[in-house]
């Protein structure tokens, strides 16, 4: 699921389809989409997993990206997780989200593992 903001700053949550790879997030969506037209005024987003147990929350900043800037291996690995990879060229827009603060919530040891990991000093 990825959280955006609206331009009048109301949230929008939508599931889709992404993947983690060499520590960041990407995924696609149309031009026209709610969220792609969010992103385009404010990048800043939140992605949730689709894994309860291990919940985590990843508060970022999309950058649109080109597909030549999608790295090595991706598509392959998008092939395996969903059976498909990134349709190139159809139209459709990419997305990087690079992680600014993560917070892990695995639910079996949620009295003593909760963790909060930070890669910008602003935060």
């Amino acid at each position: 699921m990825i959280v955006t903001v609206r331009p009048d700053g109301r949230p929008h949550a939508m599931g889709m389809h992404g993947i983690w790879f060499n520590d960041a997030y990407y995924f696609g969506t149309d031009e026209t989409t709610r969220k792609a037209r969010n992103l385009e005024g404010n990048p800043h987003c939140i992605v949730i997993n689709e894994n309860l147990e291990e919940l985590l929350i990843v508060e970022g900043t999309a950058e649109l990206i080109t597909w030549a800037q999608l790295p090595e291996g991706l598509p392959a690995a998008s092939k395996k997780k969903y059976g498909w990879a990134p349709p190139q060229g159809a139209g459709g827009r990419m997305y990087k989200v690079v992680p600014r603060k993560v917070f892990a919530f695995p639910e079996k040891q949620i009295a003593t593992a909760v963790t909060r990991w930070i890669f910008d000093e602003n935060e």
